[in-house]
């Protein structure tokens, strides 16, 4: 059975990702895995403690297991569901890769704090690196985002190639679960041309052809400001890209503050490592 990771810091947030997280568990018949990545006191060195100095860890351990079993007992939801807790040392990414050492890690759905914008939720992170350095889907949700009644998905990509279709898999089994309708979005920054726009739409066609969708092609000379006036007009609830590159996450970081401006609208985000 595919999995879910969900990372937990008991935050207001996290418990809003769970909350989204079990409903897409349940209407997509995903396993969750609850996991805490438990934060290594200062000091410790190359795997060992300094000398003379206890840090406890078996108590931060005991700790992070009874916040977790507590959590669960919040959400009786969970009793349906298959489901597993994993607590572990070090970065959120890296424990999230050795969860899915045997690829079995579906997406990876998490909170953003304070986020108030896709570019502010990822610059700077716990999203922005899960999302960078985890190959597999990740849905970024904004404080109080909930994506369970979502009507409108958005596909963004240049889509002048194939993606992996196990990817366009993954959100065409979202929108099924949510009878959702996907929006293909393809924005040009140069010439339009209406040939690569037809052989756009007959590609990704054979895709999408079993549920809801629409093509849309728009002009912008910013891809990401395209995508932020795009997802406003069409009343988009998740945004999903297709990120070919850690490019796309060099110019999040790197964005002008007009941009930042810009894109300052709350919007749950999917990223789909090509």
């Amino acid at each position: 059975m595919k999995k879910i990771v969900v990372p937990i810091d008991f935050s207001a947030c996290a418990r809003n990702a769970l909350a989204n997280a079990i409903k897409i568990a349940e209407r997509a018949n995903f396993e969750l895995v609850l996991f805490h990545s438990v934060v290594m006191p200062l000091g410790f060195a190359e795997g060992a403690p300094v000398a003379g100095v206890e840090y406890g860890l078996d108590e931060l351990q005991e700790r992070a297991q009874a916040d977790m079993n507590k959590l669960v007992e919040d959400f009786p939801q969970l009793e349906k569901l298959k489901h597993k807790i994993h607590i572990l040392y070090g970065p959120l990414h890296e424990g999230i890769n050795e969860i899915n050492d045997e690829g079995q890690v579906a997406m990876v759905v998490m909170g953003t704090h304070g986020a108030t914008g896709f570019a502010r939720a990822l610059i700077g992170s716990n999203a922005y690196h899960v999302m960078k350095h985890v190959p597999v889907p990740v849905i970024a949700l904004p404080e109080d985002a909930d994506i369970t009644r979502m009507t409108h998905i958005g596909l963004a990509g240049d889509f002048l190639s194939v993606p992996n279709p196990d990817l366009i898999h993954v959100v065409v089994d979202l929108a099924k679960a949510f009878y959702a309708q996907i929006h293909v979005i393809h924005i040009d920054t140069g010439e339009v041309d209406k040939k690569d726009q037809i052989d756009i739409a007959r590609r990704m066609e054979k895709y999408v052809k079993h549920t809801n969708h629409s093509f849309h092609f728009r002009k912008y000379e910013d891809v990401e400001e395209g995508l932020q006036q795009t997802a406003k007009e069409l009343n988009i609830h998740l945004l999903v890209m297709i990120a070919r590159h850690h490019g796309f996450f060099e110019r999040l970081r790197h964005s002008s503050h007009t941009k930042k401006m810009v894109l300052d609208i709350p919007l749950p985000l999917m990223v789909l490592h090509e």
